[in-house]
């Protein structure tokens, strides 16, 4: 899109809240040894994404993926206090990725059989 349209400006407020989803669960990644944990949050974080903004719902997976392996750094850059020692895996991107992945595409899927919400008038 260009960068004057309204499609890109009514973009940039999901974008923010995917990246902030996707470091929140980075963080919470770094604090808990289940990976059901983060697995479930990636999956719901996407679902509503997906919901939110089902139009190419893949741009939502990514920067909720990329959360994870960016408070890695940061963890080990600051040495903050963890369950386990951080490593930083390109492998794990690539999980979370895909659980990101579904959890957008389910949300764009549920928004699309929902149908359009009716207007009141």
């Amino acid at each position: 899109m260009i960068a004057g349209s309204s499609g890109w400006r009514s973009d940039t407020g999901p974008m923010a809240l995917a990246v902030a989803l996707g470091l929140g669960i980075g963080w919470l990644d770094l604090h808990t040894t289940e990976v059901v944990v983060t697995a479930s949050a990636l999956l719901l974080a996407g679902l509503a994404l997906g919901y939110l903004r089902p139009r190419a719902a893949w741009r939502w997976a990514v920067p909720l993926a990329l959360g994870l392996p960016a408070m890695a750094i940061v963890g080990h850059l600051f040495h903050l206090p963890t369950p386990e020692p951080i490593r930083v895996d390109p492998l794990i991107v690539l999980v979370a990725w895909a659980f990101a992945s579904v959890g957008c595409y389910a949300g764009a899927t549920v928004r699309r059989v929902a149908g359009p919400r009716p207007t009141s008038g």
